[in-house]
């Protein structure tokens, strides 16, 4: 792995565990078992290497999303896509729920608006697959930004959830099991949002 890559990936890791102001440049020195000059060679300060953190992440599950595009499938195959492409970009970074969670607890305050294209990019890729399901007339206008938010913040809630030590609910198959709880929640969500919305 590149340096900058392996900077990259234990930060993500610190950044979740810790949040954007507790992290220490000093103890991710430590984990990274490199001298500091080799980071500020990479990345300009803290606030630089948080942001390639996040940009990284929203990239690559970006990527993973235009993949279900590749092959010509009907609106409800490709619906239920969108969500394991969601949920393959957690498989591959298994911090970014709780990463992703904390920039949204804070309001966004350590992002800039460089970050707008990317997001803009992904709400794209969900427009033109609702744009293609036959919507119940209720929903025909709903705020895309709306279902958006309900799906993303559906996975990283029962994910954390179930990523958690404490005992919530009662589903052993489920808990501390992360592809068997990700795998779940395709099938959950995909099908509540299809059940409410699609006009069959």
């Amino acid at each position: 792995m590149k340096t900058k890559d392996l900077i990259l990936n234990i930060a993500a890791q610190e950044f979740s565990k810790v949040g954007y102001d507790a992290l220490s440049m000093n103890n991710l020195v430590k984990k990274l078992e490199i001298n500091k000059a080799t980071i500020y060679y990479h990345f300009k300060d803290k606030k630089s290497l948080y942001n390639e953190v996040i940009k990284n992440e929203i990239i690559r599950g970006n990527n993973n999303i235009k993949k279900i595009f590749d092959k010509k499938k009907d609106p409800i195959t490709l619906f239920r896509d969108y969500f394991k492409a969601i949920v393959l970009t957690i498989k591959e970074n298994p911090y970014l729920v709780a990463l992703a969670l904390r920039e949204k607890a804070n309001f966004g305050v350590n992002v800039d608006e460089s970050f707008i294209p990317y997001i803009e990019e992904e709400i794209k890729y969900l427009q033109e697959i609702i744009n293609n399901l036959t919507l119940k007339e209720k929903y025909k206008n709903m705020d895309i930004y709306a279902i958006h938010c309900l799906i993303y913040g559906t996975i990283e809630s029962f994910y954390a959830i179930k990523m958690c030590n404490l005992p919530f609910a009662n589903d052993n198959e489920l808990k501390l099991n992360a592809d068997k709880t990700l795998d779940y929640i395709v099938d959950f969500i995909s099908n509540i949002i299809l059940d409410a919305m699609y006009e069959k």
